[in-house]
C-alpha cells in the first residue's frame, strides 16, 4: 500500500512538471477555455445606447455577444463562435445595424467597431492573423491584435459609406487565416459598433496632401516625420481642420499592428522620433482629416522603407543613395596612373 501511494505521488508531481514545462508556443498548449470575461454582458437582438454628446453630437453603441440573437448573431455549424475557443475551420460572421443612419440632415462624423478577444497571438512571427471584414471590405487595421493568454481590445475605423449605404455592417471573422491546421486559436467576448453623429449639412473635409520624410532609404538616425502640405482649403465648408494620426509597425510579423500594442508606445503627432524605432521594422501612418464639427474625412496612408543600420552616404535624410565621392574618384586615378605608367615605358 505504501508503494502504490509512493507511485501515484510520483506520477501526480511528473504531470505538473510536464504541464508547467511545456512551452506555449501555440495554442495547442493552452486551454481550450478562456477565462470568463468581466465585460460579457447578457442582450437580447443587440444592446444599443445613444449618448448625447452636449456638443450637437450623439453616440450610438450597439454591442453584440454570444447572448445575442438573429439577424444580429446566429450561433454557426462548424462549433465556433462567440464565447467559443474557435480554430482555422470554425470562421463565423455576425450582423452590426444603425436604423437611423437614413435620418433627413443626418451626418455621420466617425464609425468605429472595437472587438474584445481573448488570446490573440499576433505578436510574434509566423503568429495569429485573425482577418476581419466589414461588407466584404478589409478592416482597418487588418486584424485582431493582441498576446497569449489575455483580454485584448482592437478598435478599427471603418469607412462610414460602408454603413450609409444600407445601415448594416456585415462582419465577418477569418480566423487564423495562414494556417488550414490547428494552430492558433481565439474566442470574442464582444463587438461593438460606435457611431458618432450629428444632424445638418456639413461636408466632410478633403483628403490631405502629405510628404514623408525620408523619402526612401530610412536608417537608425531618421526620424519618421510625414507632413500635411494641402490642399487648401483644407474643407469644402471652409471649415477648421485638424488631423490625427495612426501610427502602425511591422516588426517581422508580415503585418501592419498599431505601435501601442507592439511597442507600447502610442504616437499620436506627425513624428515617431528615431529613437523608437528599430532595424528591420516597417512603419506606416495613417493621417485621418476631422473638421471643426468632428466630422472626419477620406484617411491617407503613408508607408515608410525598412529600416536598416545606416543608409549609403547619409541617405535616409533626403531620401537619395548616391554613392560616395571617392568611390567614383579612385577608379579614374587608378586609370590615370596606369596611362602616366604606360607613356613612362614608352619613352624609356
Amino acid at each position: 500500500m505504501i508503494k502504490l501511494n509512493k507511485i501515484i505521488t510520483l506520477l501526480l508531481v511528473l504531470s505538473l512538471l510536464i504541464g508547467t514545462g511545456a512551452a506555449a508556443n501555440n495554442d495547442l498548449d493552452t486551454k481550450y477555455t478562456p477565462q470568463v470575461s468581466v465585460n460579457n454582458m447578457k442582450v437580447a437582438a443587440a444592446a444599443e445606447t445613444t449618448i448625447d454628446n452636449g456638443d450637437g453630437t450623439f453616440t450610438y453603441t450597439q454591442t453584440v455577444n454570444q447572448y445575442s440573437t438573429a439577424p444580429h448573431y446566429v450561433k454557426p455549424a462548424n462549433g465556433g463562435g462567440f464565447g467559443i475557443y474557435s480554430w482555422w475551420n470554425q470562421d463565423y460572421g455576425w450582423l452590426h445595424t444603425f436604423d437611423i443612419c437614413g435620418e433627413p440632415n443626418m451626418t455621420i462624423n466617425s464609425v468605429q467597431l472595437i472587438v474584445t478577444a481573448w488570446d490573440v497571438d499576433s505578436d510574434i512571427e509566423d503568429g495569429e492573423y485573425d482577418h476581419l471584414t466589414a461588407d466584404g471590405v478589409d478592416m482597418n487595421p487588418v486584424y485582431l491584435q493582441g498576446f497569449d493568454n489575455e483580454w485584448s481590445i482592437t478598435t478599427f475605423d471603418v469607412d462610414p459609406v460602408l454603413l450609409t449605404d444600407d445601415c448594416e455592417l456585415e462582419i465577418f471573422m477569418d480566423i487564423d487565416m495562414n494556417h488550414n491546421y490547428y494552430m492558433w486559436a481565439t474566442t470574442l467576448d464582444k463587438s461593438q459598433l460606435v457611431v458618432v453623429y450629428s444632424y445638418g449639412n456639413n461636408s466632410a473635409p478633403y483628403q490631405p496632401v502629405v510628404e514623408k520624410n525620408p523619402a526612401n532609404c530610412v536608417d537608425t538616425e531618421d526620424d519618421l516625420v510625414v507632413t500635411v502640405i494641402g490642399p487648401n482649403p483644407a474643407d469644402p465648408d471652409g471649415d477648421e481642420v485638424t488631423y490625427k494620426y495612426r501610427w502602425f509597425v511591422d516588426i517581422g510579423t508580415g503585418g501592419y499592428l498599431d505601435d501601442d500594442f507592439v511597442i507600447g508606445i502610442d504616437h499620436t503627432g506627425n513624428t515617431v522620433p528615431a529613437a523608437n524605432t528599430e532595424i528591420g521594422q516597417k512603419w506606416m501612418v495613417q493621417v485621418t482629416p476631422v473638421d471643426e464639427h468632428g466630422r472626419q474625412g477620406p484617411i491617407v496612408e503613408v508607408q515608410f522603407e525598412e529600416i536598416v543600420e545606416k543608409c549609403p552616404n547619409g541617405g535616409g535624410s533626403n531620401g537619395e543613395e548616391i554613392p560616395e565621392f571617392p568611390t567614383l574618384i579612385l577608379p579614374m586615378a587608378a586609370i590615370i596612373g596606369l596611362a602616366l605608367v604606360f607613356q613612362r615605358s614608352k619613352k624609356e
